[in-house]
């Protein structure tokens, strides 16, 4: 392989990591999402394992709820990058709405590191971004979400019956919409067993497609996505405390 389709591939891995779901902006009908789950994912391209992610729902000691994802190479990718990733968002509910408090990134590895806070002021609606010790701040709108949070609302929008998937998020010092197509209902198999889905896409410079499990409160249990001709796959692994009803 040359070297720079190494690089390439460890870009696309930290990118699919990143932003495999969707981005949110609410119209809940009701908290529908689980007290608590730990899922893992495997990440592919092709035959070759790149990558494990863990992800975790809970409450902190504060009666907030925390979702915290953390992602780091396996097998073959190992070869190329060591970077590892936690990022981590405390929420609450505010009527009815997913709203964030506190977001933070943490890329660790012998060759780049970044460090991204996020606090969240909805008395003023405004954010501060803390990147690398550099902070600024920046106007928002109700129903902003950070980059990890919208994860959740798409599983509670899909679970609330909500057709139009266009999302609000503070990503980079801007406010971003996402908007994704749904493209109808599918079942799946896995090593899981079989799941009814609903299938969407996000189209753009790199193409992604995600499969969200009615069984598991609409968690997505495949994601793939396509750059340049390379694609990546993200698989679910394990799953608890979701109400797994397989056929």
């Amino acid at each position: 392989m040359k070297p720079k389709q190494q690089i390439k591939i460890s870009s696309l891995i930290c990118l699919l990591l990143l932003s495999c779901v969707v981005l949110t902006q609410p119209a809940r009908a009701g908290n529908t999402l689980p007290e608590s789950f730990t899922v893992t994912y495997t990440l592919t391209k092709g035959p070759l394992t790149l990558a494990d992610m863990k992800r975790k729902l809970y409450k902190n000691d504060h009666g907030n709820y925390v979702y915290e994802s953390y992602s780091e190479p396996v097998g073959y990718a190992r070869w190329f990058t060591d970077s590892t990733l936690l990022e981590k968002t405390e929420w609450t509910y505010h009527q009815q709405q997913l709203r964030p408090i506190n977001y933070s990134y943490d890329r660790k590895g012998s060759k780049k590191q970044r460090h991204v806070k996020l606090s969240f002021d909805w008395d003023k609606m405004r954010v501060t971004n803390d990147i690398n010790n550099d902070p600024w701040s920046m106007k928002i709108s109700d129903g902003t979400l950070d980059k990890l949070l919208y994860h959740l609302a798409v599983m509670q929008d899909l679970s609330n019956g909500k057709e139009s998937l266009e999302y609000l998020v503070a990503d980079g010092g801007k406010l971003k919409t996402y908007s994704f197509s749904n493209l109808g209902k599918e079942t799946l198999r896995t090593k899981l067993g079989r799941f009814k889905t609903i299938k969407l896409k996000r189209p753009g410079k790199r193409d992604t497609i995600l499969w969200c499990a009615e069984e598991l409160s609409y968690l997505p249990v495949k994601m793939v996505q396509e750059e340049n001709g390379i694609v990546l796959t993200l698989t679910l692994k394990s799953v608890i405390g979701l109400p797994a009803k397989n056929n």
